[in-house]
Order: C-alpha cells, then structure tokens, then sequence
C-alpha cells in the first residue's frame, strides 16, 4: 500500500468558548492593519463580537453571486485593505477566499484572510470557493492562494445561527466525511478523522438540537465538523456534493439542505460499488450506513424529499443531463428521483 498525502488544511485553527480573543493576536501576527470585513446581512447586526475596526464591510448573500463577489473586490481593493476577516457561513467565506486573491497588489499572494465561521460547511478548510455565475449555476475555483491563514471556532458566535441551518451544515460535515472516506485511493491519515467525525457528529448533532442554547454542544459540533473535511478535494467532489451542488444555486437550496436530501440517497447508489467500506460506515454508524443517516436527518426534522423545494421530474431530468459528461445520466436521474 503506498500513497500521497498533502496538508491543505490552515495552519492555524483556534477553537473553543471565547476563541474570538485570539483574533486579535492573528490580526496583529499577520501585519493586518487595514482589515476588510466580509459577512451576511443577517450577522451585521453581530458584528460588534468580531473585534476589529473594519475600513469597509463587504455582504454577500447565499451561494455567493458573483456580482457580489466582484464588487466586494472592487471595494476591498479601493480600501487599501491588506488582509480580510470573513465572519458567516460557507458563502461568506468562499466568496472572502476569492476576494482575498483578486484584491491582491502582489500576485503571487493572497490578502492574509481570517475566517470565523457560524455554520458547519467548513469552507474555511478548503483551498477552493464556489459562487453562482451569471447564468444562476453554481461555478468554482481552486488556487493555493484561497486557503485562508487563520480559523477562529467560537461556538458563543453561532448562537445566531437558526437550528435549521446549524443542524443541516451538520449533515454537510458528515457528507464531507462520507464521501471523503468514500472517495477512490489510499488516505489512511482522512479515514481516522472521517470515521471519528462521523462518530462525533452522529452523537452531538441530536444534542445541539435538544439543547440549542449549549455552547459546548456546539463547539462539539464544531470539532466534528472539522475532523470530517482533512481530504478537502476528494470530499467536496464527491457525488452528493457534485449532484446537490447541481440543483442548489439554480433552486435556491442551501448547501446543508441539498446534502440532507441527497446524501442517503447517493450512499445506497454507492454501497454496490464499495460494499467493504459501506461495511466500516455501517459499523460506525450502528446499523444499514444510509438507513441510520436518513434516520438522523428525520431526527433531526431536517428536509428529506426534493419536491419540498418545488422541484420535479422534468427539472432533475435536466440537471441529471448536464451532469452526464462526468457520470452517467440515467444513475444520476434514478439517484434524483429516489430523492424526490
């Protein structure tokens, strides 16, 4: 057995109740002096708990819509800013990783950027962003330069977030960790985190809905979620990722939701082509691997059937199709419809 294996996780992550404080420190550590914040419309009433004074504030809405993407650069770059704090969920922070390259003087870097995330997608781990193009399609990029410098985890920040969304991130965390154990080749150093996320995440996503005020609970969450996504690439190219991705930006379904609608879905497609691994998942998981995720999506009164989202067979024949370059069509539509 041999293989490769590269970090691309950020170097440093902080974590905890009252981690915030250490942002502070990251800021000065980079040299950060003319700081860009880049959050939602939700949080900007929030965003007193981030302490840094920005030079201008960028918002960005859901799957990061490229024109937004490009005047936040446009403004980052007219501030003279030389670094860049997200504070927000996945799209906040993907759409903060490509302002941080673009509004760059040296081209060979990035803006030094610090995420402090309030959902459990983990875009702060990854060295890629997604945004929706111009067409409504969701579009993405991958570049060294996007992975962000410094995670800040502080459970006490995501008490704003809704339960809904927090808990179906959770589901997207454990999609991270299925399809990156899932995904072709050896990655022995992924396979003990994955696993032991899963575990993490199985017991304390049923928690944090029961106690939605437990900060501990939370920063549970936050650690799972984190140990789910250490083989970023393979985990976020996987089936469910690239099937949801699909018919998310088009029908305006967030990331965790098309993941609690497809993930169980894709894992019974899958479990023919890998039964000894669906084995382990199965071992974790106490029971059928896709049966006990989608037992812990009903749990937690997430979303399970795509025509709650106004969605049929026609449009999922269509996504299905362009899909068909990467995988075939008739499985991806079956996987679609079984999902309906």
């Amino acid at each position: 057995m041999t293989g490769d294996f590269a970090y691309s996780n950020p170097r440093i992550i902080h974590w905890g109740r009252g981690s915030i404080a250490q942002l502070g420190p990251e800021v000065n550590r980079l040299q950060m002096k003319r700081v860009v914040l880049v959050t939602t419309r939700s949080l900007l009433g929030s965003t007193k708990s981030i302490p840094v004074t920005p030079v201008a504030t960028v918002v960005i809405s859901q799957h990061a819509p490229i024109a937004q993407v490009d005047a936040g650069a446009e403004a980052t770059t007219g501030a003279q800013a030389d670094g860049i704090v997200s504070f927000g969920g996945g799209s906040v922070i993907d759409a903060a990783k490509i302002i941080s390259v673009r509004s760059a003087a040296d081209e060979g870097r990035a803006l030094p950027h610090i995420a402090v995330p309030t959902t459990l997608s983990v875009a702060e781990l990854a060295a890629g962003a997604g945004f929706t193009d111009e067409g409504g399609d969701k579009a993405g990029m991958r570049d060294p330069r996007l992975l962000v410098e410094t995670v800040v985890y502080d459970a006490e920040l995501t008490m704003a977030t809704p339960l809904e969304l927090w808990l179906s991130t959770g589901i997207r965390a454990l999609d991270h960790a299925v399809e990156g154990f899932l995904s072709p080749g050896e990655h022995p150093f992924n396979d003990v985190l994955a696993l032991e996320g899963i575990r993490r995440l199985f017991d304390s996503l049923p928690r944090a809905k029961a106690s939605p005020a437990d900060v501990d609970v939370r920063t549970e969450n936050q650690l799972a979620a984190w140990f789910s996504f250490t083989l970023p690439g393979p985990s976020a190219g996987g089936l469910s990722h690239t099937m949801g991705k699909q018919i998310g930006a088009r029908h305006g379904i967030p990331h965790g939701v098309t993941s609690c609608l497809l993930l169980p879905h894709v894992m019974r497609h899958l479990a023919k082509q890998m039964p000894e691994r669906m084995a382990i998942l199965s071992g974790v998981m106490g029971g059928d691997a896709a049966d006990r995720v989608q037992r812990l999506i009903e749990s937690l009164g997430l979303p399970q059937h795509i025509a709650e989202c106004g969605i049929g067979e026609s449009q999922l024949r269509i996504a299905a199709e362009q899909l068909g370059r990467k995988y075939p069509a008739v499985d991806l539509l079956e996987i679609y419809k079984s999902a309906l």
